[in-house]
């Protein structure tokens, strides 16, 4: 079993986040279970010469993708101190649940010497990905497992065939989670994602949606489809720098944060749009919210509303509002002597107006909600970004009346839909710092 090629011209992280770990990861365990009435073939990595059982994350793959096209990232966990579960689970929707929880559990079972079940994540793509809930609920509520720290990283989800009402109104809220999506992506409908995210009852702060955003560098395509997370050699997927910066840094920096309880991953992983979670090297910045929404006239190849999924009715809940626009200046770092700065944003599609909402930062991070400086009803005329090719930009009529720190953030509109508002951004006048670690 060789390693992927790494491909681009943006070479790994060589510290951080997303690095290759120290550890050598031994040879995979490879076993055979039969569960649900098929045979599933589950593989384990793990550091070589494990002296205690490591902190475990049990992986469930996309379908009729193996667990040898997630090696990379398997490996990479490894590398890093953590045991990782896969399971090549039997492609029918009705069993696939039911065959990953016994899967996991009997990988426990078996290695007890390699896999800590009181230290868990679970991560998935696409319809593994989709399993997530159900599958983390069962090994948290019913097998006792992840009392020292439980995550989820859900990687384009399908659909949850085993979810309840009762279920996710019981979901615990200790879990810490992680759902990524692909700009690109066309394969699994976005409000299958969003309705999952916004019933769990996770605390915002527990809990991200981050978007991975397509680049060209030196002519090398840098693709955020469905397929971002897969780095085997079967043609579905490569191993390139967005596995890098954009998956293998979060899941690391999610995995810290849940088990050592360190600040600086939970910045990373559920930073609420920190610097440190949203810069991405060379490539384009991760988008990051809590309050997802699709975008107005995408189709997907699998829509939400088949009628096998069993929440179908809830496609229809998140079509009323236009996604948040993504800020672009100034964000995340000083203007300084600039008391009238040019504010530039991502349009929206089928946005007409834009507002605008500017005030002072109060000296405990907070906006002045007394004090404001915003504008309303910007067109996309008047912004220069009705064509959707340009960016969106306004400059004030006039300097702020006073220098300091200043806090600014954007909702687009149409005639049909209400946006839900961006992340906020921070900036400041006279180059002061505006928190005592940095920027939020």
């Amino acid at each position: 079993m060789s390693a992927a090629t790494h491909t681009g011209p943006i070479s790994p992280p060589t510290s951080g986040y997303g690095s290759w770990g120290t550890k050598a990861v031994a040879s995979p365990i490879v076993f055979s279970f039969d569960t649900q009435g098929h045979d599933n073939s589950i593989t384990i990595y793990h550091p070589e010469g494990i002296a205690a059982p490591a902190a475990s994350i049990f992986f469930a793959p996309g379908w009729n993708i193996g667990c040898d096209d997630y090696r990379e990232f398997l490996r990479f966990l490894a590398s890093k101190g953590y045991t990782t579960v896969c399971d090549d689970y039997f492609e029918n929707p009705g069993i696939i649940g039911g065959q990953l929880k016994a899967s996991f559990r009997e990988a426990a079972n078996r290695y007890p010497t390699l896999i800590d079940t009181s230290r868990i994540g679970v991560a998935g793509h696409s319809s593994g990905a989709g399993l997530l809930p159900s599958v983390t609920y069962d090994l948290v509520r019913n097998a006792h497992w992840g009392n020292r720290g439980a995550f989820m990283f859900s990687s384009a989800p399908w659909i949850d065939f085993d979810i309840s009402d009762a279920m996710l109104a019981d979901f615990p809220t200790t879990i810490k989670f992680v759902l990524q999506t692909y700009e690109d992506d066309l394969e699994t409908d976005i409000r299958t994602y969003v309705q999952q995210f916004e019933q769990l009852p996770i605390p915002d702060t527990e809990k991200e949606y981050v978007t991975l955003r397509p680049a060209v560098i030196d002519g090398y395509s840098y693709e955020a489809d469905h397929a971002v997370l897969a780095t085997g050699d079967n043609g579905y997927g490569v191993f390139d720098a967005l596995d890098d910066y954009g998956v293998f840094r979060i899941v690391e920096a999610l995995a810290d944060y849940t088990f050592t309880g360190n600040p600086e991953g939970k910045r990373v992983a559920l930073g609420d749009g920190a610097e440190e979670q949203l810069d991405m090297g060379e490539l384009r910045d991760l988008v990051s919210t809590d309050d997802p929404r699709p975008i107005p006239g995408i189709t997907h190849h699998f829509p939400c509303d088949i009628p096998d999924n069993p929440r179908r009715t809830h496609c229809a809940d998140f079509d009323e509002e236009l996604p948040a626009s993504v800020l672009h200046q100034p964000v995340k770092h000083l203007i300084t002597g600039d008391t009238s700065p040019l504010f530039i944003w991502e349009p929206v599609v089928t946005a007409e107006n834009y507002v605008l909402q500017l005030r002072p930062l109060l000296p405990d991070g907070e906006p002045d909600w007394s004090t404001s400086y915003g504008v309303t009803n910007i067109t996309a005329t008047q912004a220069g970004c009705e064509n959707l090719t340009d960016l969106c930009q306004l400059e004030l009529p006039g300097d702020l009346p006073q220098a300091g720190n200043y806090v600014w953030w954007i909702r687009a509109a149409s005639a049909q839909r209400q946006g839900v508002w961006s992340r906020r951004g921070y900036f400041s006048t006279e180059g002061l710092t505006l928190f005592a670690d940095g920027f939020e």
